[in-house]
């Protein structure tokens, strides 16, 4: 099954390959005509990488996103095992947690959406001398 899968992923890939074309033939709107007008030709995938890499608030964004998510991951992985070494035979409990810290996530995800959808302080949440501002 899957050798299937992949024959039919492969041969899809082969098709796009070979039947799309970078661009149309003529552009689907003004903007887009404008975009191929306005392209430099240098313009390719590092260089916006490393011009990205040079923008603070990317970088400031790039840290903390890991940050946030190395912290959740390495929690996730490691909950089972440091409740069984403290608490043994209570893996459900364990279940439990990690289902409890997904949940405050998403809740605080969803709350933390509608502040700044109505309040519109995106920079202002951070402390005054915070280097995004």
């Amino acid at each position: 099954m899957f050798y299937i899968i992949g024959g039919v992923a492969t041969l899809l890939l082969i098709l796009v390959i070979i039947v799309f074309k970078e661009k149309p033939k003529y552009p689907p709107s003004r903007a887009q005509s404008l975009s191929y007008a306005l392209t430099s030709p240098d313009a390719s995938y590092l260089g916006s990488i490393a011009r990205l890499f040079k923008n603070l608030n990317f970088v400031l964004l790039v840290i903390t996103y890991g940050l946030n998510a190395g912290a959740f991951y390495a929690l996730s992985t490691l909950l089972n095992r440091m409740v069984i070494w403290h608490y043994p035979g209570e893996e459900v409990n364990a279940g439990r947690i990690g289902l409890t810290i997904v949940i405050a996530g998403m809740l605080g995800a969803v709350i933390s959406g509608i502040w700044l959808d109505r309040s519109k302080t995106y920079k202002n949440l951070c402390h005054p001398n915070c280097l995004i501002q």
